[in-house]
């Protein structure tokens, strides 16, 4: 298992503070990416029953504030679009809330990701909070990767995601983090040098 160690900045990677209000564009980019596009309501729980219905790229809730259930309408990619930027929105309030230091766009971007994925409440509760909030961004790669459990079993897809998120928050561009998480990630004990 790699460590996060070896923390370089992409050359390419902007260093701009986060302004609070905006979702950066790596935060949606990684999260459609990682959703993926889907024009019907699909169970996130796969065979097993019981699951969360999402749509589009992941939203729970529809256009009309509804929850998502299997007779939700089909939607276009250009609605689906609209409720990412939604909810990644409410993703990025929940980030401004419980983060009081200050955060680059690429850091933004991963917690916001994450945040979209897991809710503000895990955000809230986790080590990984404490650690940004006291100054150690540093742990927040190892911290991630303590995510990857769904219903207390760890999946791969979860640790590619963690993986990419936790590059993305050192500056690696997403697009990169992404294919490379898929590439080098084949079993839960794979956790590559950034």
């Amino acid at each position: 298992m790699g460590t996060a160690k070896k923390q370089t900045l992409e050359s390419n990677t902007p260093t701009t503070k986060w302004d609070r209000k905006t979702v950066p564009i790596a935060a949606t980019a990684v999260v459609k990416r990682l959703e993926g596009f889907y024009s019907t309501p699909y169970d996130d729980n796969g065979s097993k029953p019981g699951g969360t219905w999402t749509i589009g790229y992941g939203s729970i809730v529809d256009g009309n504030n509804k929850p998502v259930t299997k007779e939700t309408p089909p939607i276009t990619e250009s609605a689906a679009e609209q409720l990412l930027r939604r909810d990644m929105q409410d993703a990025a309030k929940e980030v401004d809330l419980r983060v009081n230091v200050d955060l680059l766009e690429y850091e933004a971007a991963a917690l916001i990701s994450w945040t979209y994925n897991l809710g503000g409440g895990n955000l809230s509760k986790s080590t990984m909070l404490k650690r940004i909030n006291s100054g150690k961004k540093a742990d927040f790669p190892l911290e991630m990767r303590k995510w990857i459990n769904h219903e207390g079993t760890p999946l791969v897809g979860l640790l590619r995601r963690r993986w990419a998120e936790a590059a993305i928050f050192i500056g690696m561009d997403a697009t990169n983090a992404c294919v490379r998480a898929w590439k080098e990630i084949n079993n839960l004990e794979d956790w590559p040098d950034f």
